[in-house]
């Protein structure tokens, strides 16, 4: 991926996340400056009201119990009882129906700050914020008294309860300026995070592109040598019609060895591309592991012998387990033929399998070369080898570790190298002797 398509992605990357976070934070933010307002304001409201009833219940009806005197003790009991229901101190304009202030007098030095405010009939029964004197603010509720209210004072007249909220408003001028620097250390934040989740998104996508145009290289690479090979030995044999296949045989075989080395490659390419597209259809089945790993390595013990090595299999326990015969048979004819590349003549290469627990363990131990521990992270991935002159020679690709792996991915299971003592190396396999429920019979994977 160049570097111009990555700044373009990643900035897109950024932008979408960058918005979706703002639009959360301002939605955060109206929605807790509405709901701290209303609170705000709830306890003065429910105080105007409460005002409004006791205006229109009229003055409170002496006392007639005479077994219980009026004592200082009653008289505090009654404040707080009153404090109780009217939790704020309020002041009231009384209005006549011609809008003149009644209670002048009561009101005192309050009277200047309050007279310049008029009677608005169609307000009854409404509440309303307003400013006085450009500096006081006043939540008001205007009461229309009945006639028949026992209050001769304030009977058939306008009653304009008032609260003052500066209190509150200067609280929320503070609420509302630390929200703003909130908001905004939360913004500068979400730059920061938009930056870093665009990176952190972009990281596995370079990688697989990366290793995407490494598999690609690699492939091509590969597939190059055997073609060019093989087209250079069929050029030689179009110069020389008129010899015969006992003179040309060297020719002929290496163009034939080529060939079938690029037919198995090609194949370990397919396999590697079902395994990317999650489309091959396996068949788990409830397998005797003792027999099935005689059959399978049975025909390697003469190859074995062929080549002056010696493959034992070790005797097993009879157990069962669930598996795909012919991914796992698979399985051992990569691990046993890689011991047979890279192990000497008069060698000994030792196939086991013991059941472990809820597990069991299928282990290829050779007595060849090793593997450097350098090398063993990296021995599973595509196209790698150890030493590719001798991978080379023996005709390997680097593809059939990395289709082990997958296999043993596939039955849920993992693959280790160890050293084999005093020399070699050993492949350790360790398989669920029943996977999980998700793997059935004949279905895709």
């Amino acid at each position: 991926m160049s570097n111009k398509v990555n700044r373009a992605q990643r900035r897109r990357l950024f932008l979408s996340s960058f918005i979706g976070f703002t639009i959360i934070f301002i939605l955060l933010g109206i929605i807790v400056f509405v709901l701290f307002r209303r609170a705000m304001l709830t306890s003065t409201d429910q105080a105007l009201r409460v005002e409004r009833s006791a205006r229109l219940a009229g003055p409170p009806k002496p006392s007639t119990n005479k077994l219980q005197p009026f004592t200082q003790h009653n008289q505090q009991a009654m404040q707080a009882q009153k404090q109780t229901i009217h939790p704020f101190i309020t002041t009231t304009l009384i209005f006549n129906d011609s809008g003149k202030i009644m209670n002048k007098s009561q009101l005192g030095s309050r009277y200047d700050t309050l007279r310049g405010i008029t009677l608005n009939r169609s307000q009854v029964g409404q509440l309303h914020t307003i400013v006085v004197g450009g500096k006081y603010n006043f939540r008001t509720l205007l009461v229309k008294v009945p006639q028949s209210n026992t209050d001769k004072s304030v009977a058939g007249r306008y009653l304009l309860i008032m609260e003052n909220i500066d209190p509150q408003k200067a609280a929320m001028s503070n609420f509302v300026r630390v929200m703003l620097i909130t908001m905004g250390v939360f913004w500068l934040l979400s730059i920061i995070m938009s930056i870093w989740m665009s990176r952190m998104t972009m990281r596995p996508i370079l990688r697989s592109w990366g290793r995407q145009t490494e598999f690609v290289g690699n492939a091509a690479h590969e597939l190059r040598t055997p073609l060019t090979i093989i087209q250079n030995k069929l050029e030689i044999l179009l110069t020389k019609p008129n010899d015969k296949i006992i003179d040309q045989a060297e020719n002929i075989a290496i163009a034939n060895s080529e060939s079938q080395r690029l037919q198995k490659l090609t194949q370990d390419l397919l396999a590697l591309a079902r395994s990317d597209s999650n489309t091959l259809q396996t068949n788990f089945e409830v397998t005797h592991v003792a027999p099935f790993l005689t059959r399978t390595v049975e025909p390697y013990i003469e190859i074995a012998a062929s080549q002056g090595k010696t493959l034992v299999l070790a005797p097993v326990t009879d157990f069962k387990a669930t598996l795909d015969q012919n991914l796992i048979h698979q399985l051992m004819n990569i691990l046993i033929d890689n011991a047979l590349k890279y192990s000497p003549r008069d060698r000994t290469i030792t196939i086991s399998a013991k059941p472990v627990g809820r597990k069991w363990q299928l282990i290829v131990a050779d007595q060849g070369i090793g593997i450097k521990n350098a090398d063993r992270q990296r021995i599973f991935d595509r196209f790698y080898r150890v030493d590719t002159s001798r991978s080379r020679q023996s005709g390997g690709n680097g593809l059939g570790l990395s289709i082990a792996h997958w296999i043993v991915n596939l039955h849920h299971g993992t693959i280790m190298v160890k050293e084999n003592h005093p020399q070699g190396s050993q492949f350790v396999t360790t398989l669920p002797l029943n996977p999980d429920a998700g793997i059935t019979t004949r279905h895709g994977k």
